[in-house]
């Protein structure tokens, strides 16, 4: 049998050769290393999307190939920013996300008879108070759903699954501070 020409930088295991043509990894399959040329691709996608600034270290986790340490760290930025500007530093969760988001209707008039903490826009139309719901569910369901997963799951510390949770982050907390920072 031949020595393998594919070695990890970070373990130095050999990767069989028939395995490193059949699948073009991103990770090590033995140690779970981010490898180079991923990492570079990781910078240039969080460079595109324009990554938020209260994002940096749990992009930083990533290109150091933590991964459930950087969903972590992103969703514990997103839970102090809603408490930050909610006002809600008691609640936490997907408690604290429905409360910072919701608002009521009066049922005949369809008015808005009470704002929500955190407004994502003026809701004067259905289209906007159904926008302001959609980001009140996604952000419940990320604290629900994906902050038990990697708080309580094993398996979870997949790169395109990190990498799709925290790019959900970012979304959200770009709607909730604004577009404004973002170059065109």
């Amino acid at each position: 049998m031949s020595k393998s020409k594919f070695t990890c930088k970070q373990c130095n295991s050999p990767i069989p050769t028939k395995l490193a043509k059949k699948y073009n990894f991103n990770v090590c399959p033995i140690c779970g290393h981010l490898y180079p040329k991923c990492i570079e691709d990781i910078r240039q996608y969080f460079r595109i999307i324009q990554l938020s600034e209260e994002l940096e270290k749990a992009g930083n986790l990533i290109l150091k190939s933590e991964m459930v340490a950087a969903v972590r760290e992103a969703i514990v930025v997103l839970e102090t920013l809603v408490k930050e500007l909610s006002g809600l530093i008691d609640l936490t969760g997907s408690d604290l996300m429905a409360k910072a988001f919701s608002f009521k209707t009066d049922p005949q008039t369809k008015e808005v008879t009470e704002k929500p903490k955190i407004p994502i826009s003026d809701l004067s139309t259905v289209s906007k108070r159904n926008e302001q719901a959609g980001i009140q569910f996604v952000a419940m369901g990320l604290m629900q759903g994906v902050r038990n997963i990697f708080m309580h799951s094993k398996g979870t510390e997949k790169l395109f699954y990190c990498m799709q949770v925290i790019t959900t982050i970012d979304f959200l907390i770009k709607q909730i501070v604004g577009w404004g920072a973002i170059a065109i």
